[in-house]
């Protein structure tokens, strides 16, 4: 064989198979294919992530609050409890109904109730508890339904302060990182304890102790097993398982959390079981529940005045005790008055009549109207009336068928015999069968027989305020004759004329111009114009005129030509400046009636205008708050002072003293003559040889309101009686016999020493006159006085007497 010639062409590389990779180069890795596989997904979880980062910092991170620590010392607003001058319980009002408790002052298994309710691991868990989260999905579960929260007491805490209630997921992650954070702040026990008394437990109830009060009547300080079990059962849903509203539902939920308590060690399963038949509500028998409650104007007038005198998130949010100055045995003894002479009146004058008269035509849509009768709130059906319910009743045809609404009802038969008042002074009273007629509406009660009578309430109000003279303490307070909490209180807010019972300034601007209770004045006709050709000439309650007379009996007479003879010789502008500086706050008309009482006053007016004659002329701002102490017992504030909030002040409580308002001897023998009105006067009745009373009554025109007005030692008082419109009380229920037994009911009622006389100052000298020692101002005692005292050989009696 030949071989082949030249040289030898290389031979052409294979080709290449799928996968191989020419000589001396490398192999691809697999896992950088996998790696570009995932880069993708990897960015775009990147990005997401950076955007949900990003989205949890705007939306959540940035709106929460960084510092946390003003929750340290921080108490929620706690109920305001008033108490009596005796430190009895009197009212309590709040925005939250809740009393603040330590936590160390909680009986053990009061407080782990809460966290075998709510938290179990509570003192482990930082915050949040996943672990709880957990066992709280598998408890529901199981169970077909919602048995168990997840969130823990400190999330529960941070919802109900800081984030609120909103449902939504953003809300929860708000919670949980705050959760966390407040957990950093704040001691596990001081979280609990905000809790405990933060939280609602239903029926207006916040925080442990209120839970407590209302549902047992205890203080949470001795609640037992099964009521911590069953007022931390509350929680979750307070008003399913409130106690008054489903005592089934209440018991079945205690009995979970007394299982849970077992559970955890806290009560063993025989204590448990103890308490599985225990009531889950003992009804409350507190002062504020019992019938006839006593001071219930007295109280919305301390509110009145928290309200005006400190801004709202000192009333509202400090929780202070405050102190009232009245005192409960003065104040049932005014109320019992006050309701004594409204009674007086209407057993005297005859019962209230009919409302207003219905003409024919309109009577049948006044039915239709219903007033007075309560509605189905869904249906709006007119209800019938329970028995003991007022309401307004038309005669139709006859007082044999009453009717409201679309009931008929019939009078009781003695009822028709009863006296109704007259509508005019002067009228009889005259028997209802006689005085009612078709289309007249009448005040009715249902029996328990089914039949109606007439309202047995008095048409008649009266009013009161008794007044101490050494503080300015208002003692007690009668706004009408039924009493009621935030209703009209009349000794305040009513303004009626005073009639003769203005008087006393009149002698005060007399006696400060130079006069005398000796004087000699002159009682007769006197005759002024009245404007459009008219004259005005005032009259004595009688009709007739004394003559020439001192000034001291012209006042114990009440002689109306003297007092405007007066008025109008010192100055009707004169004589409104002294009331106003003795303390009458109402605007008054000035004008020459002024001195008969035509202007409108209010009792406190009156009872404040005396004080400061019993006073020595000395007025003082009437108080109803005597102090307030903060809840950790320390006095902020006594009548007269400032009130201050974190160093700043407030508001300042009245009870200062004011401006003199009348020389002390010049007072003194005001008082001296007001005497008079008592011993011998228009006010004799209430005349007391042991002790010294002075006063003075007033009767408007027409009867329409009663007064009297006066003091003791120790005390001043101010009685009105009257209506709410300016209708007569009837024929002669002048002051005397209206509103003087009253007076003297209240006056008797009073501490008092016998042989109690009023203080003599220095300013004054008394001198026997006439066989009686009277009071002069020092530097002004007529020479009539001085000759008989000189005569007798008397030797002036000053101060203490």
């Amino acid at each position: 064989m030949r071989p082949l010639e030249g040289p030898i062409p290389p031979r052409s590389p294979p080709s290449p198979s799928p996968g191989a990779h020419p000589r001396g180069e490398p192999p691809p890795r697999r896992a950088g294919r996998w790696l570009r596989l995932l880069l993708g997904p990897l960015l775009i979880g990147l990005t997401l992530s950076g955007a949900g980062l990003w989205w949890f910092h705007l939306t959540v991170l940035s709106t929460l609050p960084e510092d946390l620590s003003t929750w340290r010392g921080w108490r929620p607003p706690t109920t305001c409890v008033v108490r009596d001058a005796q430190g009895g319980w009197m009212d309590e009002f709040s925005l939250e109904r809740r009393y603040w408790v330590d936590l160390d002052q909680l009986p053990p298994h009061v407080v782990r109730a809460f966290l075998a309710a709510e938290d179990r691991r509570f003192y482990e868990h930082g915050g949040v508890d996943p672990a709880g989260i957990l066992r709280a999905l598998w408890t529901n579960l199981t169970a077909g339904g919602v048995q168990q929260g997840g969130s823990t007491i400190t999330q529960q805490l941070v919802k109900n302060l800081i984030v609120g209630d909103e449902r939504s997921y953003t809300r929860k992650m708000k919670e949980a990182v705050l959760a966390g954070r407040l957990e950093q702040e704040l001691s596990k026990d001081r979280i609990l304890e905000l809790f405990v008394n933060y939280v609602f437990l239903g029926a207006g109830n916040y925080g442990v102790e209120a839970a407590a009060r209302d549902y047992f009547g205890v203080s949470a300080r001795e609640l037992d097993p099964g009521q911590a079990a069953l007022i931390a059962g509350l929680i979750p849903a307070p008003s399913r398982y409130n106690p008054r509203r489903s005592a089934e539902q209440a018991r079945v939920r205690r009995k979970v959390v007394l299982q849970a308590m077992v559970a955890e060690g806290v009560v063993t399963d025989e204590v448990a079981q103890a308490h599985l038949d225990d009531p889950v509500l003992i009804p409350r028998d507190g002062a504020e529940e019992a019938p006839g409650r006593v001071g219930l104007d007295y109280a919305t007038q301390v509110r009145r005045e928290l309200r005006r005198y400190l801004p709202p998130e000192a009333v509202f949010h400090e929780g202070y005790e405050v102190h009232a100055g009245m005192d409960p045995a003065v104040q049932a003894a005014a109320e019992a008055a006050v309701r004594a002479a409204v009674e007086g009146v209407d057993a005297r004058q005859g019962r209230r009549g009919p409302k207003q008269r219905i003409p024919a035509d309109q009577r049948a849509a006044w039915l239709q109207r219903a007033p007075g009768l309560r509605r189905d709130v869904d249906q709006h059906a007119v209800l019938a009336p329970a028995v003991g319910d007022c309401f307004p009743a038309l005669v139709d045809p006859d007082l044999s068928h009453l009717h409201a609404g679309p009931h008929e009802f019939s009078l009781r038969d003695e009822d028709r015999a009863l006296p109704i008042r007259a509508e005019l002074p002067g009228d009889p009273a005259r028997p209802l069968s006689a005085r009612a007629v078709a289309g007249d509406v009448l005040s009715v009660c249902l029996g328990d027989d089914g039949r109606v009578g007439l309202d047995p309430r008095p048409w008649g109000e009266g009013a009161a305020v008794v007044i101490a003279h050494d503080t300015g303490r208002v003692v007690a307070l009668v706004g009408g004759a039924r009493p009621g909490l935030e209703g009209f209180v009349r000794a305040v807010q009513a303004r009626r004329q005073p009639g003769s019972s203005f008087k006393p300034y009149v002698y005060a601007a007399a006696l400060m111009a130079g006069r005398g209770q000796l004087d000699i004045v002159v009682d007769g006709p006197i005759s002024m114009p009245a404007g459009n050709g008219k004259t005005w000439s005032p009259q004595n309650y009688n009709g007739a005129y004394m003559g020439a007379l001192p000034l001291r009996e012209a006042l114990a007479r009440s002689l109306n030509t003297v007092a405007v003879k007066l008025t109008l010789e010192v100055g009707a502008e004169e004589v409104a400046r002294v009331a106003r500086a003795m303390g009458v706050r109402t605007p008054l008309r000035i004008d020459p009636t002024l001195g008969l009482g035509s202007s409108e006053v209010s009792p406190l007016d009156q009872a404040v205008g005396y004080s400061t004659i019993a006073r020595m002329g000395v007025p003082v701002e009437p108080s109803f708050v005597e102090r307030l102490v903060d809840p950790a017992g320390e006095v902020v504030a006594r009548a007269g002072e400032p009130v201050l909030v974190d160093g700043v002040e407030a508001g300042r409580l009245p009870g200062a003293e004011l401006p003199r308002a009348l020389p002390a001897g010049v007072s003194y023998e005001l008082a001296d003559m007001l005497r008079e009105v008592v011993r011998a006067g228009t006010a004799r009745k209430a005349h007391d040889p042991t002790l010294d009373r002075a006063g003075k009554t007033g009767t408007t025109n027409d009867y329409v309101d009663a007064w009297f007005v006066g003091f003791t030692p120790t005390h001043t008082i101010a009685v009105w009686v009257g209506s709410d419109s300016t209708s007569s009380l009837g024929d002669s229920e002048t002051g005397g016999r209206s509103a003087l037994p009253a007076w003297i009911q209240i006056a008797d009622a009073l501490p008092k020493v016998p042989g109690q006389r009023l203080r003599v100052p220095d300013e004054a000298v008394l001198l026997p006159v006439d066989g009686r020692w009277l009071g002069f101002a020092r530097g002004r005692v007529p020479a009539r006085a001085l000759k008989v005292a000189a005569v007798r050989g008397a030797v002036p009696a000053f101060g203490g007497g």
